[in-house]
């Protein structure tokens, strides 16, 4: 056999036995559950892979590919072996999260090759990822992007490649809160959450999402050709008013796999700042000085409740602003911190590291705090320790799963809290949705109907006298959304709270020993002078603040009735 056949021969045996690999370490992958990686295609920074050293990767079978704050997306051949446990156990130790990816042997090899580039490679200082959209180009994106049917027809004519600018300078502009790019079939569609409601706002070929995802994982410093698996990251964007100063707005990405390819939800942080304060959350002035006089007791718990997105995090921490005095000491336990609070210690849980809502709240005793914050009760464990916060001299503020505030007691007895506890240990339940206001700027008069007119009055005739509300002399118009450019054709700007406030006396004390349920307990508030949510959101339909319509579609009253 000649040399040149030999080496031929050579070489298909490598490759056999390469691909032999690749399907060994697929089914492995497969077995257990993890996905496979090629690392062959995968551009690993020298920065990330000396977190491990040379030798220790070899006697791991195992690379740092990736590394995205506290995050370490690692290659392995065999996650069970007990040398790869154990450096996977002390990268723990140090704080790491882990993520697991099987691998061929001979890539891990081509990948190990790479430290010896690292002595030799000059040092160069880490960038964090950021997309720059200068000032000019958003004001010249502002003159034609007055209503959503503009956008659409200007993303619908637009190259590839400002795409994403378009995109991003659209949210930006309508002040959405998330921006969603969803794959169908053969188009993807592209919709902005704006004051809590999607809105669909164009449709484009599915080459174009293509170019979009790569370039979004790229910012983001995620895996490329990872398709299987869901992915975070995070970029910041910069608008560049001139030489000196920019406003940068972050970016939380979320990259999910989906039948039909991978969905993209952007959420855009720090776009528009919340402002904690409890006179800006839309409480009524007869509840101002319930919320006040309650959140100000040395003890005691202050618990909202609400689906999520439906306000509770704002109101916490408004409260904790109020009571965040020098002589005081707050703590949090969160997930995650949501906002960043001077003078007050903040902490996350992390349920993969074992540090839940309960032992941060065992750990926490030791901190001897007055006032405590806690992200939610989820458990009985922490249903209960909150509830002996509140009865040995601190103050709780936390959130619960419940519809209506009423619920909140039926949902702590079934944690297996003591009937007995709850009536000394809970000051206020707040309960509360969000409602979007009609546009200042378009909203219409329009004359009711009389039977709208009839059924309004009839709710307005169950609040209680001792609600202290007063009463509409003549319902003579109602107010409608239009749609306008100031709202981008909407017809709603900007939202308002809605609450109620349950407080316990005597009489639902009685109540709350004997079990009652949470129907029976929201009867007897209301006839002390609770004001419902239902009530609440058509007292501001009345006022002009919003419409029958958005009433509706948030509380979901009286829907054959006045409609």
């Amino acid at each position: 056999m000649s040399i040149s056949k030999a080496k031929e021969l050579e070489k298909k045996l490598t490759e056999l036995k390469y691909r032999e690999e690749i399907e060994e370490a697929e089914r492995l992958a497969k077995k257990i559950n993890l996905p496979y990686i090629d690392l062959s295609a995968i551009p690993i920074n020298p920065d990330d892979l000396t977190i491990l050293s040379e030798e220790k990767a070899k006697k791991g079978n195992l690379l740092v590919i990736q590394k995205i704050g506290r995050v370490l997306r690692l290659a392995v051949k065999n996650s069970e072996d007990p040398q790869t446990k154990q450096i996977i156990k002390d990268l723990q130790k140090q704080g790491f999260e882990c993520r697991l990816f099987i691998t061929s042997l001979t890539d891990l090899k081509k990948g190990w090759k790479r430290y010896a580039a690292i002595a030799h490679a000059p040092k160069r200082i880490p960038l964090k990822d950021v997309f720059i959209i200068p000032q000019k180009e958003l004001k010249e994106f502002k003159k034609s992007l007055q209503t959503i049917e503009e956008l659409k027809k200007t993303i619908s004519a637009l190259s590839t490649t400002r795409l994403l600018t378009i995109i991003i300078a659209g949210a930006i502009e309508m002040k959405a809160s998330d921006i969603h790019l969803e794959p169908g079939e053969k188009e993807i569609r592209l919709r902005y959450r704006i004051d809590g409601l999607l809105q669909d706002i164009a449709s484009f070929p599915i080459k174009e999402y293509h170019f979009l995802l790569s370039r979004i994982k790229s910012l983001s410093d995620m895996l490329l050709n990872v398709h299987d698996v869901s992915q975070d990251g995070r970029f910041t964007v910069k608008i560049s008013e001139d030489q000196k100063t920019e406003t940068a707005i972050d970016i939380r990405v979320s990259v999910l796999p989906s039948g039909q390819g991978e969905s993209i939800v952007m959420r855009l942080l720090g776009l528009a700042a919340v402002e904690l304060n409890i006179e800006k959350l839309g409480i009524r002035p007869e509840l101002f000085e319930t919320i006040k006089t309650q959140i100000s007791q040395p003890n005691g718990m202050i618990l909202t409740t609400g689906p999520t997105g439906s306000g509770k995090t704002t109101t916490l921490y408004s409260c904790l602003n109020y009571v965040n005095k020098p002589g005081t000491k707050i703590i949090t336990v969160e997930d995650p911190i949501e906002y960043k609070l001077k003078g007050i210690t903040q902490t996350q849980i992390s349920r993969r590291k074992g540090h839940t809502f309960a032992k941060a709240l065992r750990a926490i005793v030791r901190q001897d705090p007055d006032t405590l914050m806690v992200g939610e009760i989820r458990d009985e464990e922490s249903a209960k320790i909150a509830v002996q916060f509140a009865l040995t001299g601190h103050l709780v503020f936390s959130t619960l799963h419940t519809n209506e505030a009423a619920g909140a007691i039926p949902r702590l007895i079934g944690m297996k809290v003591k009937p007995s506890l709850l009536p000394s240990s809970i000051n206020l339940i707040i309960a509360q949705r969000l409602l979007r206001k009609l546009c200042p700027y378009c909203k219409e008069s329009y004359q009711p109907s009389a039977e709208i007119i009839k059924n309004l009055n009839l709710v307005m005739s169950t609040i209680s006298p001792k609600a202290k509300i007063k009463p509409f002399k003549k319902i003579s118009a109602l107010y409608q959304s239009k749609g306008c450019a100031k709202c981008h054709g909407l017809g709603y700007q900007g939202r308002i709270g809605i609450f109620e406030f349950f407080t316990i006396d005597s009489e639902i004390e009685k109540l709350i020993l004997k079990k009652a349920t949470a129907r029976q307990l929201q009867t007897k508030a209301q006839e002390a002078g609770m004001i419902t949510l239902a009530q609440d959101a058509l007292l501001r339909t009345v006022e002009g603040i919003t419409d029958i319509k958005e009433t509706e579609r948030v509380v979901g009253i009286l829907k054959s009735t006045i409609l």
